[in-house]
């Protein structure tokens, strides 16, 4: 998402000369003073973090992407109970008693841990198959965790399997413990590693499904689907997880049938820009067609279009989904998807592999 240039002055008649809020350009800058009965106040600058206020506290200067908080004991401006604070891109705007409606727009120029270039991706490899099992599911893991040093990306596979599997049957185990609020909370991206099938569905399916969808919508991180990310929960089994992706898998080629991808209407997007995507890009390849457009659905863009000496009607081949911001939410969550992955030698070339580590980034918000 772009970053918003978002300026909002809080103040009063009698709080005017403590602080103010200014943008310049596209970078934010937020001054900020703090005030408690009985309290001290102290000018800011960019940098610093908000502290919290009381009777007799002290006010510390806030860094970019901050708020201003006004009242006794961090009470409101607005109402009782409630919180008016003003921010700029990545910021909230609430106001109510008891209550934070929002009012802002809140994206990836939240102050956010997660946010930090220099901390590792922290990815969940997830490749449960409970229909048509890929070998891939388990070749990719070693091409992937190759690239951790060089892309500073941490590829989790506590959950995923791992042994040698083979070309066809389902996997008949899995452990889908990690699919609870607490236990995705320390992953920036959920990667669907070539799964199929009712993937996460256990005995707490339903508890399983919310994690994820508030992983994606609450908390405002990322999603990468491979190749049959997209035959998963077929048959309308999880509406909202084929529309966060964007469609079902209807058909496909043969195994190693050459085609063509390219660029779809000349699309520049950050995740072909950084994994320096051939255009076009001949290879061999399982390649689909799909159930519906998703480029119908509010927020897809497509990125690649293909066609194949078997199949020549061109359709898409991946494509990139920006969520909304939810109410509450730091940011709108982000899915990249390709269909390319059915077999592990796919993920062998360089430029596949670039393709779904640029994926990956921008999902995190490292793009």
């Amino acid at each position: 998402m772009k970053n918003l240039n978002l300026c909002v002055a809080v103040m009063s008649a009698a709080l005017a000369p403590l602080g103010y809020l200014g943008c310049s350009g596209s970078t934010e800058v937020v001054r900020t003073t703090q005030i408690g009965t009985g309290g001290s106040s102290a000018p800011a600058g960019t940098g610093g973090s908000v502290g919290t206020v009381g009777t007799g506290g002290s006010a510390t200067p806030p860094g970019t992407g901050g708020t201003t908080v006004l009242g006794t004991g961090g009470a409101t401006a607005d109402g009782a109970g409630g919180a008016t604070s003003g921010g700029g891109t990545g910021g909230r705007m609430a106001t109510g008693t008891g209550g934070a409606p929002t009012m802002g727009t809140p994206d990836a120029g939240a102050p956010d841990a997660a946010l930090d270039p220099n901390r590792p991706i922290k990815v969940l490899i997830w490749n449960n198959a409970l229909a048509y099992g890929h070998a891939a599911r388990v070749g990719a893991i070693q091409y992937l965790k190759a690239r951790e040093t060089t892309d500073n990306i941490k590829f989790d596979t506590t959950y995923a399997h791992t042994g040698n599997v083979s070309e066809g049957p389902s996997d008949t185990t899995f452990d889908a413990s990690v699919f609870t609020d607490a236990g995705l909370d320390k992953y920036d991206v959920v990667l669907f590693l070539d799964t199929t099938g009712t993937t996460i569905d256990d005995s707490q399916k339903t508890a399983r499904r919310q994690a994820l969808q508030d992983f994606i919508e609450k908390k405002g991180r990322g999603f990468v689907g491979t190749h049959s990310a997209t035959d998963t929960y077929q048959g309308g089994a999880w509406a909202w997880y084929v529309n966060f992706v964007g469609s079902n898998f209807d058909s496909h080629s043969n195994a190693g049938t050459p085609g063509t991808a390219t660029y779809y209407q000349s699309m520049t997007h950050p995740i072909l820009t950084a994994a320096a995507t051939p255009n076009p890009w001949n290879r061999s390849e399982e390649w689909y067609t799909f159930k519906s457009k998703p480029e119908s659905i509010s927020g897809i863009k497509l990125l690649l279009t293909c066609h194949d000496n078997s199949i020549t009607t061109e359709r898409p081949t991946a494509w990139v989904h920006e969520m909304p911001v939810m109410t509450g939410a730091p940011r709108g969550g982000r899915m990249f998807y390709t269909a390319f992955g059915h077999a592990t030698s796919a993920f062998m070339e360089k430029p596949v592999i670039d393709l779904i580590i640029a994926g990956i980034k921008w999902a995190a918000y490292r793009l």
